[in-house]
């Protein structure tokens, strides 16, 4: 202890920031600046101090106005001789100060404990942001999610959609979906299935003034690595990089492995309304159980049946061979679900598949559902036989699969006793046999195949380059030949039913 007190403020500020790169160091001293740009109180040429209120009014808008409280409450606390303690939470006042002054080494003290250091401690300092002591669970997480997704959004679009970003922060405010599943990911994440009156007394006890405790806190937190993915995208953005570097192709590749910003997403709509059938934080779930080489991919909208018509063969056409795909469909019932194949798709008697294939359900829970070790019944795709089910489905076996679309592009089950097989996904559907009402296909990662090398249409017969003599035979013989109307499957469908 008495060789730490020895050091000087230079010296403790040097070693903190060896645990920075370059880019952060300069991003974090380039925000300090920035804070106390305007504090009049400092007539040094370097500035070595902020106020409270400096920091509060440089926090962007994007985050709301309690988390911003919540954040000078934290500077305001941190100690310079410490990390964050029991002591010093229970001491905390969440009384603002505006003329309480925050040094440069407490703010970037403040900061490595946010990013450099073990959950169990990034817990303690993160209770005092969320003001825990005093405030509800779900309303910390709700403003998390919605300054968060609207950062990690940005990467949706390219640097000539950069206008969009004042309008993107307005779709988060109320995804309770996405709430919903932070809160309770640490209750559902190794469990098979879900008691749901124990999930909604959790949801309940989330929605209670101070009923989280820093101890009850760290445990939800350290076993909750989606929330502490959501808040590092909020402090990363806040402090450490303030704009996505659409210059660098090898820092956009780290980012959006590590699912820090969103994949390049083209679609036919406004990019605000990417998807009839996924919001951005749904979209935040599906990436983050994707491959790697799904994420640094251009996910390109392939299929709506919007507005690509009710046609399955419009559908199939939209899917074979189109490299690594989600298909998300909506039943009549409202329901909103789904999978991902990392194969491509194609027309195959048997099921074939990965097991970076999932299940997901979107409405009215979100969940994915990863593969089990049990079967390879990952997915199967077959259609214009008379001899096996014509259709498309992901799990389990037929007449009972996870996921079955039928080739009539109408009817469709989900069956699970409780769960499936392949997937260990509960049913997705409100009810086993449902009605299609909508479907999407998306690209998120092209075909490795070569596509010169894949039949294109069907097999010709010999009839086909004969058909007179055909006809001749028919008229000698007496006998109709049902033989000629037999083909290969055609694997590039006409559009129309």
């Amino acid at each position: 202890m008495g060789n730490r007190q020895s050091k000087t403020s230079e010296e403790r500020l040097s070693e903190i920031f060896s645990e920075f790169t370059e880019e952060e160091k300069a991003t974090l001293l380039k925000v300090f600046d920035e804070f106390a740009s305007d504090n009049s109180n400092i007539q040094k040429p370097k500035i070595t101090e902020v106020t409270a209120a400096n920091i509060k009014n440089h926090l962007p808008s994007t985050i709301g106005e309690s988390l911003k409280n919540g954040f000078v409450t934290y500077f305001q606390s941190i100690s310079v001789e410490s990390s964050i303690s029991t002591k010093i939470i229970e001491k905390t006042s969440y009384q603002i100060s505006p003329s309480n002054v925050i040094t440069k080494l407490g703010f970037v003290s403040a900061i490595h404990n946010l990013v450099k250091t073990l959950p169990i401690d990034r817990s303690q300092a993160i209770y005092i942001i969320g003001q825990l002591s005093q405030g509800t669970l779900i309303d910390f997480v709700r403003e998390v999610v919605q300054a968060s997704m609207a950062y990690w959004f940005e990467g949706s679009y390219s640097p000539k959609q950069r206008k969009l970003k004042k309008e993107v922060n307005k779709l988060f405010k109320d995804d309770i979906y996405l709430i919903n599943l932070i809160i309770l990911n640490p209750k559902i994440k190794h469990k098979e299935s879900e008691d749901d009156e124990l999930l909604s007394n959790f949801i309940k006890e989330a929605e209670i003034n101070g009923s989280f405790d820093h101890y009850r806190f760290m445990n939800w937190y350290t076993n909750n690595l989606l929330f502490q993915h959501l808040f590092n995208i909020l402090v990363n953005r806040l402090f450490l990089y303030q704009t996505i570097p659409y210059h660098s192709d090898d820092e956009m590749y780290k980012l959006r492995s590590s699912n820090q910003i969103s994949s390049e997403i083209y679609s036919p709509y406004k990019l605000m309304e990417f998807s009839n059938l996924l919001s951005p934080a749904d979209y935040y779930i599906l990436n983050d159980n994707l491959p790697l080489d799904c994420k640094n991919t251009k996910h390109t909208m392939l299929f709506s049946s919007v507005r690509d018509g009710g046609s399955w063969n419009a559908f199939v056409n939209s899917l074979i061979y189109q490299g690594s795909t989600y298909i998300i469909i909506r039943d009549k019932d409202g329901y909103i679900f789904g999978g991902f194949a990392y194969e491509d798709w194609k027309q195959n008697p048997k099921f074939y598949g990965d097991r970076k294939n999932f299940l997901f359900s979107i409405r009215p829970k979100l969940r994915c559902y990863p593969t089990t070790s049990y079967n390879n019944n990952f997915q199967y795709l077959n259609f214009g036989v008379k001899t096996l089910p014509n259709g498309l489905a992901m799990g389990g076996q037929f007449d009972y699969c996870g996921l079955w679309i039928d080739s009539d592009f109408i009817h469709g089950h989900s069956k699970a006793a409780p769960l499936s097989s392949t997937y260990a996904s509960p049913r997705l559907s409100k009810q086993e046999d449902f009605l299609i009402d909508e479907v999407e296909v998306w690209s998120v990662r092209p075909t490795q195949v070569d596509l010169d090398e894949v039949q294109k249409g069907p097999k010709r017969s010999a009839f086909d380059s004969h058909p007179g003599e055909l006809d001749l035979l028919e008229m000698a013989t007496g006998r109709k030949m049902y033989s000629k109307e037999v083909r290969e499957p055609d694997l590039n469908l006409d559009d129309d039913e």
